[in-house]
């Protein structure tokens, strides 16, 4: 399955005819409206958004205002891992 945003280059015949042949489902979200719908965003990413927001403002009230691999990867990780067992899945 393929989210598309319903521009018209996502429509030409060429592109239906590729996703016939590779048996890709098509899902067109009304045009100029995927920000606002953001189907993905609705749960855990949103989830997963906020909680990394939160282990950047932990580090930010340290003091450590440039965020390196190591932290990007301790704080991601740590979010990820609430939001994975806060949801049922």
């Amino acid at each position: 399955m393929i989210v598309l945003d319903s521009h018209k280059s996502h429509l030409l015949a060429q592109f239906e005819e590729f996703y016939k042949k590779k048996n890709i489902i098509i899902f067109c979200l009304f045009t100029h409206s995927s920000h606002l719908i953001q189907p993905l965003d609705i749960n855990c990413f949103n989830v997963l958004k906020q909680l990394y927001s939160k282990e950047l403002e932990d580090f930010i009230k340290t003091y450590i205002n440039y965020i390196i691999k190591t932290e990007f990867l301790f704080a991601f990780k740590t979010a990820h891992f609430k939001t994975m067992t806060a949801i049922n899945i």
